[in-house]
């Protein structure tokens, strides 16, 4: 018998990419990935959808404030009635006095039919359109017309919820004057928005959209 031992078989080297294959590998990963998140990207940047106002939209949300006399009231004191409402504050040195002086014309234009329609004028300005400012103001108008006010956060929920802008803008001097959308928003009996009276309209332009809406809620 032969006293020597069995020679164990060599092991084969492990086998190394080279250096510049590996770089290569690596550089087109980066590419893959930088690819797929180039592709994403757009998606990940555009904003969601967000609501739009139109014909048929419901501007009906809840919402709690006080009239010019003080009293409570809530969406559903104007509810199952055509109206036309408008969003501005009594030290508006000349967009709401217009538009609350053509809207006093209309709704003697209006006559009767005036009866079927809510004419709302809702503050912006809460901080000094107290009650007992709102009342004479609108009344000035006309009585047919109601002052809504409360405090700012209940404000800016309801003219958020239907689509209405204002902003405080400070004044040298400690002032400040408000910014607001300048159209009378007109909605049906079911609370849908269905246009608006334009300031820049003619005054005959919105009788006929008045004489419309308040047909239509007959």
């Amino acid at each position: 018998m032969s006293n020597d031992a069995p020679v164990p078989a060599a092991k084969k080297p492990k086998y190394k990419p080279p250096l510049t294959l590996r770089i290569f590998q690596v550089v087109l990963w980066i590419l893959v990935v930088g690819a797929a998140a180039y592709m994403a990207l757009p998606r990940l940047l555009t904003p969601a959808p967000t609501a739009q106002l139109g014909p048929g939209v419901p501007l009906t949300a809840p919402f709690q404030l006080v009239n010019q006399d003080g009293q409570p009231v809530t969406e559903k004191a104007f509810a199952g009635k055509a109206a036309a409402w408008f969003y501005g504050f009594t030290n508006c040195p000349d967009v709401c006095p217009t538009a609350l002086a053509e809207m006093a014309t209309l709704l003697k234009e209006l006559g009767q039919d005036a009866a079927k329609l809510n004419t709302v004028f809702v503050t912006v300005d809460p901080e000094r359109d107290t009650p007992e400012v709102l009342k004479p103001y609108v009344e000035y108008f006309d009585p047919r017309i109601v002052g809504l006010t409360g405090d700012l956060a209940a404000i800016t929920s309801m003219a958020k919820s239907r689509f209405v802008y204002f902003a405080k803008v400070p004044q040298d001097g400690g002032g400040y004057d408000m910014e607001h959308s300048a159209g009378i928003f007109l909605t049906n009996a079911k609370g849908e928005f269905v246009g608006t009276l334009d300031p820049e309209e003619p005054l005959e332009t919105k009788l006929q959209k008045l004489r419309k809406l308040t047909a239509d809620a007959a």
